[in-house]
């Protein structure tokens, strides 16, 4: 048995990114078989497609779905076929979400929320899981807290925004650099307009001027770097005493952050935390027993999605199970110009 697939034929452009037939994929052990139904895109899709993380070819890219459990294998007991999921696919699987079908463990499956359809559902996998652990398990956000978040308008930003609020974190203070971004801010997440930093054409000090005005003259308790580069030295210079901060994005090698320099360093001054959160960390260097915090979480995010407390990132469709609609997100994603999830369709 086949199945239609988008496959990577060779690292680059996304003119590799081909539809074709590939081999059906059966459940193992602990895994069940997904029909899949909805695909959501991320910036590491065009990243593997560059090749910067290496890889066997062919390849079938993708990392989150929302589908139909349709066979299991043995030893599952909490899933069963007909059952509405969404998956994130960062761990041991047949292949990527660009396909009809995907098998993985259920380790990293979570019953789908009643209240969304595929489409919104596949946008939540990879970018609730990373908001979530970045809020409640890294920085411990805390009733009353004030948060920066670098990236707010982006499918994590908005997650971690709702997160923050959630929890009771106040004031919530976020960057835009357009009117467009301060328009989704203040009408889909309710940022209010005196919390918006416009960072373009300011200087670091400035930024952080105009940070800690909007706090009060304090520093934040809890900073989230969600873009990297000089956002992650504001980050630095803007938390608090005991402060954390928290960051999803690498940096190049000559890459240089003023931590370590004694009472010369923000950080070290106020006795605060850098944390890394790297969601696929337990999926790809830990063993089995590390990863039912994915299935924990999941389900977690859909009681606070089913409940009203959690809405997912705003999605725009790309079209259907085509690599025209695989090479489209993978162009816009690159521009970088992207607000919420671009989606696609697998009927």
């Amino acid at each position: 048995m086949t199945m239609k697939a988008i496959v990577l034929h060779a690292f680059g452009g996304v003119e590799h990114l081909q539809l074709s037939d590939w081999p059906r994929p059966e459940p193992k052990e602990g895994e069940v078989r997904i029909r899949v139904r909805a695909v959501s895109f991320n910036p590491v899709d065009y990243k593997l497609r560059q090749g910067r993380f290496g890889g066997e070819l062919p390849l079938i890219l993708g990392r989150d779905l929302a589908g139909v459990v349709d066979a299991v294998g043995g030893g599952v007991a909490d899933l069963s076929v007909g059952d509405e999921v969404y998956a994130y696919l960062g761990g041991p699987k047949s292949n990527g979400s660009y396909a009809e079908y995907v098998c993985t463990a259920t380790d990293f499956v979570g019953k789908k929320p009643t209240n969304l359809s595929f489409n919104r559902a596949s946008a939540v996998p990879l970018v609730g899981l990373t908001a979530y652990q970045s809020v409640v398990d890294k920085a411990k956000v805390q009733a009353g807290e004030s948060v920066f978040i670098a990236g707010g308008t982006g499918g994590v930003g908005s997650m971690v925004i709702q997160l923050a609020r959630h929890v009771g974190a106040h004031p919530i203070l976020t960057t835009a650099g357009s009117d467009r971004s301060v328009e989704y801010l203040t009408q889909v997440l309710d940022i209010l307009p005196g919390h918006i930093l416009r960072y373009k054409g300011l200087s670091l000090a400035q930024l952080k001027g105009r940070v800690l005005e909007m706090n009060g003259g304090r520093g934040v308790g809890a900073a989230f770097d969600f873009v990297g580069g000089d956002m992650k030295r504001l980050c630095c210079e803007v938390v608090d005493f005991d402060g954390r901060v928290v960051s999803i994005v690498e940096e190049p090698e000559d890459f240089s952050l003023n931590i370590w320099h004694g009472r010369k360093s923000p950080m070290f001054a106020r006795s605060a935390t850098f944390h890394f959160e790297l969601l696929s960390a337990r999926a790809m260097f830990g063993g089995p027993e590390t990863w039912k915090i994915y299935h924990k979480e999941l389900n977690t995010l859909t009681a606070l999605i089913e409940a009203g407390a959690l809405k997912p990132p705003a999605v725009t469709e790309v079209g259907g199970l085509s690599a025209e609609s695989v090479r489209r997100a993978h162009t816009l994603l690159e521009e970088g110009h992207v607000q919420g999830k671009l989606v696609m369709s697998v009927s």
